[in-house]
């Protein structure tokens, strides 16, 4: 049997058997280094195009930042490791298990492709929007009510405890008021938040002054 003549007969099936394989073998690689590691390279799969949010890159044109950010939330690296895994897996059964078209191979590949791809990649984000190991910012913490773990005692500083959404966190904190002490237990608000360390007064001056202002 001529193998290069029934290659020239059915070449776009052949070629695209072979970009199945390749995006299984690729994807399915890379999905099962991730396994074997605990998941460790899905953090470097994560230094793909996303852009964070919370970091102001001024890069001239607000348009163009607002369309990098829109395209980043719909397309990552891990997005097209699922994708070329699960686009692979479709195209690689269907054309060896079934009797379907090429066209209806491909179609079927890709709409599976993007479904499973943009699934894991809308989930995880969400997961590390809501995760407590993100980023803390200093909106997270002023206005907010803490409670003092290691009894601070100016000019020593000492330590509290607040909730930042479904975590909890430990702050170094020192007393606003020179003259203030305050006690393990004591509930305190932060009123400045710089260099990782809370600045707080008492939870009676804070409603105090919120109540006059």
């Amino acid at each position: 049997m001529n193998i290069s003549y029934l290659l020239a007969e059915n070449s776009p099936l052949s070629a695209m058997t072979t970009v199945y394989w390749i995006c299984l073998i690729v994807g399915g690689g890379l999905l099962i280094i991730s396994v074997v590691t605990g998941g460790d390279t899905d953090g470097d799969l994560s230094s793909d195009i996303d852009v964070d949010s919370d970091i102001d890159v001024d890069i001239g044109v607000d348009a163009d930042h607002d369309s990098a950010t829109d395209l980043a939330s719909w397309f990552s690296m891990r997005f097209v490791v699922y994708f070329a895994a699960m686009f692979g897996v479709i195209g690689v059964s269907l054309t060896h298990l079934t009797s379907v078209g090429p066209p209806w191979i491909a179609a079927w590949s890709l709409v599976g492709g993007c479904i499973v791809g943009q699934s894991v990649h809308q989930l995880i984000k969400s997961l590390n929007k809501h995760s407590g190991d993100s980023t803390p910012h200093t909106k997270d913490y002023i206005n907010k009510l803490a409670r003092v773990t290691i009894a601070i005692i100016p000019p020593k500083k000492g330590e509290i405890v607040l909730h930042v959404g479904r975590s909890q966190r430990f702050v170094p904190a020192m007393s606003k008021q020179t003259d203030m002490n305050f006690n393990v237990g004591d509930t305190v608000a932060i009123v400045d938040y710089r260099n990782g360390i809370g600045e707080v007064i008492s939870q009676e001056e804070y409603e105090f002054l919120n109540n006059h202002s």
